[in-house]
């Protein structure tokens, strides 16, 4: 490890209070380290907002990113709304006034899974060419922003991007950025998606993504390997996979050539399900994907979809038969994601909380650590060598590991030992057996504290996880790898005490002073953990009402499963003919709370008399029905079309022969995760 020269500014990227530099963002000049999820407030019931921001929040975000999608608002040309569930003053107000800074990616050009890209169908029949630099596009994309502007006047943003994996039209790209500032939105960052080689204007700061797999390629395609590819750590940034299914032709360039931090805006947290293709992501995908890019260098983790969605009408969604390469779920956008609709914590919520826990105590030192790779770092394909790098000040910093890559079997690493070489000397870990699943970052030259003499680690076989100050001291916190005998090293001398809760307690004396403690948490302590108002809380799931619903009954079998339609692009397509479907008919005994029904089949509709309420493509997930989709209905009537089809599907989770619904519940969140 060198000391890393002074990172030199981004030309043209901030605005001086909040910037770039080519290592790290800042603010006032010191490093800082977003966290930012997406969640769409035109996806999610207004109802909820409250929910999914403050279980956001209380998940480690700093920022909250969405689009701001032009179809969902302006249906009917000259008429935009932003009432109820479209109200996005009221939505990025809430979201401030929780502690969240807010990211708009404004388009016009979304993708985000909609019909047209979220382009309005007025817009894309009138004969007007749509994404160019034409006159009479440009006037309707001032009209819009115009009708943004007026909505947001007074709310400070932290970023804005224009359009959306737009490849090879920079000048677009900067004539979409005037045309927003001259109707008054304003920030100081402004990004561009840059996967796919894309060529971006100067003063833009370059966002990537990763995902653990896709929907994007053939049923009949197995594994995404652009996407295992994501689990390797490498100064690689781009994921030429991401949107390729929707561009013609191989990638048209090379990343942009000034150095700039490593900023990520879609870091795949789960995967909606297409009709041809439904991923299955497991948190520790989620975890571990993360992980990953941090060990890669990212200084911004920014993911995609951070809480799920439902399109707020039918016939919004991208489909085949309006052109697109893919078919979703009319209302359903499914994402697997750490929140679901309704604001209810999956696993992933939890492990990515774990991390942000991190980010937050040592963020800002490791925005401003370059990465450093081994000589013979592994690459993709490889699964044989151990994936790590460090992070380094030249004298403190973080060793990190992932040998874990999705449906691999990744192998044993025995006898590993990492030796550090810093200008003020060597330092070796012991040697450990690191097993076939594992990913961790460990410290190493860490101090305790900010005070004058901290007691300093050398070294711990055990992840940083956050430090508190615990009866006038500094505690450190950190939790086993699973698999790996916790040890450490300091320049003080450490006793095991007895110590309260969870977890086995040090005490790091000097001289016969107590100067610091050590908690080390088992890896479910860990996973447990907050921090709130600088106190330790071990919380478990968080408080839910549920009440099973017996008031149901099978109303018509279902046939056999009907012939899959495909399209002339060979890909299949959501089946039209319902005559086989299984109808099942529900009686609800409240009309609030969340509808979560488990169900096996291929597709689900729920029906409030003619109108549809929601609708779901199985993937594996419960299906949650929220209270206002149902608007108050006391029964809906579910027809399940039987599985598996005849087109050629692929499904991440084996489906089980049949249509038929398992158990359906009533379901209550009651209040952020915490007992």
């Amino acid at each position: 490890m060198t000391r890393p020269s002074p990172a030199a500014p981004f030309p043209g990227v901030g605005d001086g209070v909040v910037a770039s530099t080519t290592r790290a963002l800042t603010r006032d000049g010191a490093p800082i380290f977003p966290v930012s999820g997406e969640i769409h407030y035109s996806r999610v019931p207004s109802r909820h907002w409250d929910d999914v921001l403050g279980r956001a929040c209380a998940g480690g975000l700093t920022h909250v990113s969405s689009y701001v999608i032009w179809t969902h608002h302006e249906p009917v040309q000259g008429a935009p709304s932003f009432d109820a569930d479209l109200d996005l003053r009221r939505f990025v107000d809430r979201a401030r006034s929780l502690g969240l800074e807010i990211i708009l990616r404004i388009g016009p050009y979304a993708h985000a899974e909609v019909r047209h890209g979220g382009l309005p169908d007025w817009l894309v029949h009138s004969g007007i060419p749509v994404r160019t630099n034409d006159p009479r596009y440009l006037a309707e994309v001032e009209r819009w922003y115009t009708a943004l502007a007026t909505q947001l006047t007074g709310v400070p943003l932290f970023a804005i991007q224009v359009d959306n994996e737009l490849y090879d039209r920079p000048e677009h790209l900067s004539a979409l950025r005037a045309i927003a500032e001259r109707v008054g939105l304003t920030a100081p960052l402004w990004t561009a998606t840059a996967w796919g080689g894309a060529r971006l204007p100067a003063g833009v700061l370059p966002s990537y993504g990763g995902y653990s797999d896709s929907f994007w390629i053939e049923a009949s395609d197995g594994r995404d390997e652009r996407s295992l590819g994501n689990f390797q750590i490498s100064p690689r940034r781009d994921d030429d996979g991401i949107g390729a299914d929707h561009r013609e032709g191989a990638a048209p360039g090379a990343e942009p050539s000034p150095a700039h931090p490593f900023a990520t805006c879609e870091l795949g947290v789960g995967m909606v399900a297409a009709y041809h293709r439904r991923p299955a992501v497991a948190a520790s995908d989620v975890e571990t994907l993360a992980l990953a890019k941090l060990a890669s260098g990212s200084v911004w983790q920014g993911y995609y979809m951070y809480a799920d969605g439902r399109n707020p009408r039918r016939f919004v969604q991208e489909a085949q038969a309006v052109g697109a390469p893919n078919d979703f779920a009319e209302l359903g956008y499914d994402f697997g994601a750490p929140l679901s609709v309704d604001g209810a914590p999956r696993e992933s919520w939890f492990r990515l909380r774990r991390q942000h826990l991190f980010l937050q105590r040592w963020g800002p030192a490791l925005a401003d650590m370059p990465a450093t790779f081994p000589d013979d770092a592994a690459d993709h394909p490889d699964t044989t060598r151990l994936r790590w790098s460090t992070r380094s000040d030249g004298s403190s910093g973080f060793v990190f590991v992932v040998n874990h890559q999705p449906h691999t079997e990744m192998p044993d690493h025995t006898g590993v030992t990492f030796t550090i070489e810093r200008p003020d000397g060597i330092l070796r870990f012991p040697a450990v057996d690191i097993p076939s699943g594992a990913a961790f970052v460990w410290p190493f030259g860490l101090p305790i504290g900010a005070q004058p003499g901290a007691v300093v680690l050398a070294w711990a076989t055990a992840q940083p996880t956050t430090e508190v100050l615990w009866g006038g001291l500094p505690l450190l916190v950190l939790t086993e790898t699973n698999g790996i005998p916790f040890a450490f090293e300091t320049d003080a001398e450490a006793s095991a005490v007895e110590g309260e809760g969870p977890g086995r307690w040090w005490e790091l004396r000097r001289a016969g002073a107590t100067l610091a403690r050590m908690l080390v948490l088992s890896d479910a302590e860990g996973l447990s953990l907050d921090v709130v108002d600088g106190r330790l809380v071990f919380d478990g799931q968080p408080t839910v009402a549920e009440t099973s619903i017996s008031s149901w009954r099978l109303a018509r079998q279902a046939g056999p499963p009907p012939p899959g339609p495909v399209s002339a692009g060979g890909r299949a397509a959501v089946p039209l003919d319902w005559s086989e479907a299984a109808i099942i008919d529900l009686e609800l005994t409240e009309t609030t709370g969340t509808v979560v029904i488990d169900w096996i089949g291929d597709v689900a509709r729920a029906w409030d008399g003619d109108r549809l309420v929601s609708d779901a493509l199985w993937n594996g997930r419960e299906w949650r029905i929220t209270a206002p989709e149902r608007a108050g209905a006391t029964s809906l009537r579910v027809e399940v079309l039987p599985a598996p089809p005849a087109a050629p599907v692929s499904f991440g989770v084996a489906p089980s022969p049949g249509a038929a619904v398992v158990a359906v519940r009533l379901a209550r969140a009651d209040g952020a995760p915490r007992v």
